[in-house]
């Protein structure tokens, strides 16, 4: 019995060591499960966070403007999100790839420069990698992309993955050719403006200078733009140009090289040409299109042009010198007359030079007094009495010494300086008037030629009468000589004008008559008393038939409207016969004085007041 219970209680002993040990391990199991739960938790956690930034990730994505894009470089595989889609209108499948990319979607011109902007920045010339592309849609159209990236590479620096982002710049890429086309082509005639032709004519003179070819410039300067202006409207000046822009360009290989430089100003870039004469052919197209009337709303319209060219090399090197030296032949075929062509040649850089001198010299001569006037005297034909003088501005420069008229009044009517000029000749021949009147001397009227610049300057009205009433001129006594420009321009201006000046006391005679349009018509507009006779009418007489038939119809139609007839440049006895059969009134010319000085031709009228008494 004793080996007995001595053995239950080692069987008991062992069930409860057992126990023990189980209990320890159940502990453990408890713990590692709760762990277990733990980590659940936090992977459960670490999901959803998963989730979400995958969520607000693809959110992103399909809410960008841009187009996301990831390119596997190893294994040539290529991400792109929804919105290539809505860009191109391709869907994403296995198209979507590099080389369809490159070899079908990017425009042609521009996948070279796709190519090298990657290769830059692959090779590390480059920061960043960006680059500026039209890329064709699947309706087939091209649109303006701007697509950056960033590359990943692995230890020995090789890429491996470039990821980056697309945007759509085609609207912009559009307002940037809007703005640039405001700033390089006019308005009105969509041709390239000024800032367009130097560029134009900068790269043809570096080609020309490469290539060891010819270029020129052409000028093209429309003739009194400014009457149609005036007498139609800027509408029809407006559609005039525009029109002739573009026959201008019908006339040349490149329309691109025709420009609008200026209001009424056009300009031509010819390249490689072979010679001079391959210029007067385009020349001579241009003069052409202005032969015909062109028809602007039912009504036919005249015009015609002024041309000038320029040659590179032979009229100079670069551009500021070829437009120098056009400009200079522009001046020129503006004085010879309307609707022709003219070449530039160094002849004409030394008139220039001299139109300068003259000018500064002009300047001085109204401060230092340096102006004559001579008087030359109108004589009855018949009677042989001096009917009054035509007082003539003569000029003696202390620097150039004796200067034509015939150069310098021109130039003064330019600059503006014979507006100054001929006040002050004003002013001297009322005071000369009223000098010979207190002495007695007896004549009708002393002429003075007036130009066209003086009657359109602001005050000339008021200046003509402060002078009249400061010299107490008698009315009538003073003359202005006008020619038939005046008739033609500024119409109903000049005649207020003339009317105005009439009834202050002012006579007016026609001038140069015969020179310009010559139209008996324009004598009904004017209350002009005395029409004279220009010299080039004068000169044949003798010899032809012809101008004696319009010498003699011009005094006959001129007596017809009660116009009294003065015959300029008389210089011979035989015309004065002619010109007396013809009733002609009176005459002026050397046959019975050159112009005098103003104590010289008191002389001839102190003989005629002791021949008349």
């Amino acid at each position: 019995m004793k080996n007995n219970k001595t053995g239950l209680k080692k069987f008991e002993a062992k069930p409860k060591q057992n126990y023990g040990e189980l209990s320890d391990v159940y502990d453990e199991l408890l713990a590692a499960e709760e762990e277990l739960r733990e980590q659940y938790k936090e992977l459960q956690k670490s999901e959803e966070l998963l989730r979400k930034s995958e969520e607000r990730y693809k959110l992103a994505i399909d809410g960008a403007n841009d187009v996301i894009w990831e390119w596997d470089i190893e294994h040539n595989r290529l991400f792109v999100s929804d919105k290539w889609t809505s860009i191109t209108g391709y869907e994403i499948d296995d198209n979507t790839n590099i080389k369809f990319i490159l070899n079908n979607l990017i425009n042609p011109d521009d996948k070279d420069a796709v190519i090298h902007d990657l290769k830059e920045y692959f090779t590390e010339r480059t920061p960043y990698y960006s680059s500026e592309f039209r890329i064709r849609t699947k309706a087939g159209e091209y649109r303006w992309i701007f697509n950056r990236g960033k590359v990943r590479r692995n230890n020995e620096g090789r890429p491996i993955i470039m990821s980056g982002s697309i945007s759509d710049i085609t609207e912009r890429k559009k307002s940037q050719e809007m703005i640039k086309h405001l700033a390089y082509y006019d308005s009105l005639t969509n041709l390239p403006n000024r800032a367009f032709f130097m560029n134009k004519l900068n790269n043809a003179l570096k080609e020309s200078k490469e290539m060891n070819k010819r270029c020129a410039v052409i000028f093209i300067d429309l003739d009194d733009f400014k009457r149609i202006n005036d007498t139609l409207g800027h509408s029809y000046g407006d559609e005039l140009l525009k029109i002739i822009g573009s026959l201008l360009q019908l006339c040349t290989k490149n329309p691109e090289c025709v420009a609008r430089t200026g209001g009424d100003e056009f300009t031509v870039i010819l390249n490689n040409i072979s010679d001079a004469n391959e210029v007067s052919f385009y020349c001579e197209k241009i003069v052409n299109l202005f032969k015909i009337p062109l028809e602007i709303w039912e009504k036919h319209i005249y015009s015609s042009a002024s041309i000038a060219a320029a040659v590179f090399p032979d009229d100079g090197d670069d551009a500021n010198s070829i437009l120098k030296n056009a400009d200079v032949a522009m001046h020129n075929a503006k004085e010879s007359g309307k609707n022709k062509y003219i070449f530039y040649n160094n002849s004409m850089k030394e008139e220039l030079l001299r139109k300068a001198e003259i000018d500064r010299a002009l300047r001085n001569a109204l401060i230092d007094n340096e102006f004559n006037i001579y008087y030359q005297p109108q004589v009855d034909i018949k009677t042989g009495r001096i009917r009054g003088f035509e007082a003539l501005l003569r000029w003696k420069s202390k620097t150039l010494g004796f200067v034509s008229p015939v150069e310098f009044i021109s130039i003064a009517e330019e600059t503006g300086l014979i507006i100054p000029i001929g006040e002050q000749v004003l002013r001297r021949v009322c005071w000369q008037n009223k000098i010979w009147r207190q002495k007695g001397y007896s004549y009708d009227v002393l002429a003075i030629n007036v130009s066209p610049v003086q009657m359109r300057s602001q005050n000339f009205s008021n200046t003509v009468k402060e002078i009249i009433n400061k010299t107490e001129t008698k009315k009538g006594t003073i003359e202005f000589e006008i020619t038939e420009s005046v008739l033609i321009k500024y119409t109903d201006y000049n005649l207020k004008l003339i009317n105005e000046l009439k009834d202050a006391g002012i006579k007016f005679a026609l001038d140069d008559f015969g020179t310009e349009y010559s139209s008996l018509n324009y004598l009904k507009l004017l209350p002009i008393s005395t029409l004279k006779i220009d010299k080039s009418f004068i000169d044949h007489l003798k010899n032809s038939i012809v101008e004696r038939a319009i010498n003699s119809n011009i005094i006959n139609l001129a007596h017809s409207i009660n116009l009294s007839v003065v015959a300029e440049g008389v210089e011979e006895e035989e015309q004065v016969e002619i010109l007396k059969d013809m009733n002609c009134d009176e005459i002026q010319g050397f046959y019975y004085s050159k112009p005098l000085p103003a104590e010289e031709a008191e002389k001839l009228l102190s003989m005629q007041k002791i021949f008349l008494t």
